[in-house]
């Protein structure tokens, strides 16, 4: 009997030890669409893949939609995103470990921040990489694929930084893609190779500036001759110019007090 209790104690005890420390370790939400953009059964989808890679990663991944950036903050939208960020204490763990991606629609402003191990795992080079995956959807309205792509490359770049292979400016060569790089290096040069046996083959010719040039040696006797330019082509082309919207990449920041970001239009 008292072994029994003893059991149902140890028990007892551990779930208490166990439950804060696993509720601590998922945030409590990771979408926040305050623009209304989403639809409630992209809204639940988004969310349950969010939760989902923020505590496989141990990295919390948001998304948050608003009207305008500057009702919540001073400063450009980097700065607004990251006083959002600290006055809501977002983030996992004792470094805030997280990503946030922030759409303003007043004037269709983006930022991608990073902080702690987000901001490991996502170099300049990686948030450009990001960002071209989503700025595409979110510049025809596409805010569910959009967000969908955002969520899946980050969770690809946070992987790699877990495994120990940090995204950045060559690193994709040595972190799965070594394949593609062998493959256009063998039709690089199959392509020197083939220019160079056609530079052998072909027959060197020398393009004659008159009619002379072409005649053979002694086989006709012109005693007078003169080149003669009758008439002149002119040939001019239009340049169309793009009379469509455009969008600016942005730039990357980053703050003495650990975050990076990169913000732009979309």
């Amino acid at each position: 009997m008292k072994r029994l209790i003893s059991i149902f104690t140890v028990i007892l005890l551990l779930t208490l030890f166990i439950v804060p420390v696993s509720a601590a370790e998922e945030p409590e939400c990771c979408i926040y669409d305050l623009a209304g953009l989403l639809t409630d059964e992209e809204y639940w989808v988004l969310e349950d893949y969010a939760q989902e890679i923020s505590e496989v990663q141990q990295c919390a991944v948001y998304f948050l939609t608003v009207d305008d950036y500057r009702d919540y903050g001073d400063g450009v939208i980097f700065d607004v995103a990251r006083q959002i960020f600290l006055v809501n204490e977002l983030g996992m763990g004792e470094d805030q470990d997280g990503v946030l991606l922030i759409l303003s629609m007043a004037d269709r402003d983006y930022c991608l921040l990073a902080h702690g191990f987000g901001d490991t795992a996502l170099t300049d080079y990686g948030k450009d990489y990001i960002s071209e995956e989503f700025l595409d959807n979110f510049g025809v309205n596409d805010w569910y694929g959009g967000c969908m792509d955002y969520l899946t490359y980050t969770d690809e770049l946070l992987t790699m930084a877990r495994d120990g292979v940090v995204f950045d400016r060559g690193s994709w060569i040595t972190s799965g893609h070594l394949w593609i790089f062998s493959l256009i290096l063998a039709a690089v040069l199959s392509a020197v190779i083939c220019l160079i046996q056609r530079g052998l083959m072909k027959k060197k010719v020398r393009q004659q500036t008159d009619a002379m040039g072409y005649l053979k040696g002694g086989a006709v006797n012109i005693t007078r001759r003169r080149d003669v330019f009758s008439h002149a082509t002119e040939v001019r082309q239009k340049i169309e110019t793009d009379s469509g919207s455009s969008s600016s990449s942005g730039g990357h920041s980053h703050s003495s007090d650990g975050f990076s970001g990169k913000s732009g239009k979309f």
